[in-house]
């Protein structure tokens, strides 16, 4: 939704896909990108344990993260985009932010315990503790999953210049950096596999490198989540841009109040305008109308618009 993107970033950029035809294609694609994520995860872990090799491991929890990253992107085009109802009258788009929330501090806390096992690892060594050979197999699963990174890379980078979604192409590059950050993890196990017990530490340094990785993608999916559960505002361009966009609006004598907030994928915003004394009504709703038809024309579809008038009465201009 590079390495390291953020998963706000990924759903930023999916703002403008609302047909079916445009959601069908992405699901198509993403279903099968959480298939290659989860069967590349599964190898790394199950091997990693079983073969010794705690960079192995910990590549498998980095690829955990970006089965979570699909999983999410799936549940956006799903859950978050039902439309509200008496339950929900701003929609679901917050399952969505709780969800990568709850993965990102999952993740922090794997970070902790790859590093604790990493650190162990590296005083046994310097303590003189042979530390166990990784097996031949944890070389294999490395290359197939720099293999397997490559093809997703491709896969998407394919499918986003099909359907034009930005947001497939940003998850290509991201898959390419990942299959370059196993290279730590290749260079890890294939010393202390092949070149001897004295080159051994370079696996659970490997994995340190890794922690990093992983730690950094987590808190780029943590961040701008957790902003959006506190009910943060606009980026203030963003919140300029509406501003002007109002003030412009025929009919609007000055703008006096205006709130912003993300809802999962829907902007949301509370506006308070002046309007002239002597207009009806039917006048009034005319120019809310027209200002919730100029927003839309700049920041798309998926947006909520409360506007509330008052009569003009000289009022400055503000926030």
């Amino acid at each position: 939704m590079k390495l390291h993107h953020s998963h706000d970033e990924n759903l930023s950029n999916l703002l403008s896909v609302s047909s079916f035809q445009e959601s069908k294609a992405i699901r198509h694609i993403v279903i099968l990108g959480c298939i290659v994520n989860a069967l590349l995860m599964g190898l790394k872990l199950g091997v990693g344990y079983w073969g010794h090799s705690d960079a192995l491991v910990a590549d498998g929890f980095h690829s955990l993260n970006d089965f979570a990253a699909d999983l999410l992107m799936l549940l956006f085009i799903g859950i978050s985009f039902r439309q509200p109802d008496s339950r929900y009258s701003y929609g679901y788009g917050k399952y969505e932010t709780f969800s990568t929330v709850l993965i990102s501090i999952f993740l922090f806390f794997v970070c902790w315990h790859i590093t604790h096992e990493a650190i162990e690892s590296i005083k046994d060594y310097l303590s003189g503790e042979v530390l166990p050979q990784p097996d031949i197999w944890t070389v294999v699963v490395v290359v197939f999953s720099m293999c397997g990174k490559e093809f997703l890379y491709r896969f998407y980078r394919n499918g986003s210049r099909k359907t034009g979604i930005t947001a497939l192409f940003t998850n290509a590059w991201h898959h390419r950096s990942d299959a370059l950050a196993s290279v730590a993890t290749l260079i890890g196990v294939s010393f202390s596999h092949f070149f001897g017990r004295s080159w051994r530490i370079l696996d659970p340094c490997a994995s340190l490198v890794l922690v990093i990785f992983i730690f950094y993608a987590s808190l780029r999916m943590f961040i701008p989540a957790f902003l959006e559960l506190m009910d943060r505002s606009l980026p203030n361009d963003m919140q300029q841009k509406a501003s002007e966009v109002i003030a412009s609006t025929k009919g609007v004598k000055a703008l006096i109040e205006l709130k912003s907030r993300r809802n999962g994928h829907f902007i949301v915003f509370d506006i308070v305008i002046a309007v002239e004394k002597k207009i009806s009504v039917e006048e009034a709703q005319m120019i809310v109308g027209q200002v919730q038809d100029n927003l839309k024309k700049v920041f798309g579809d998926h947006i909520m618009i409360g506007v509330t008038t008052f009569p003009y009465s000289g009022y400055p201009e503000s926030k």
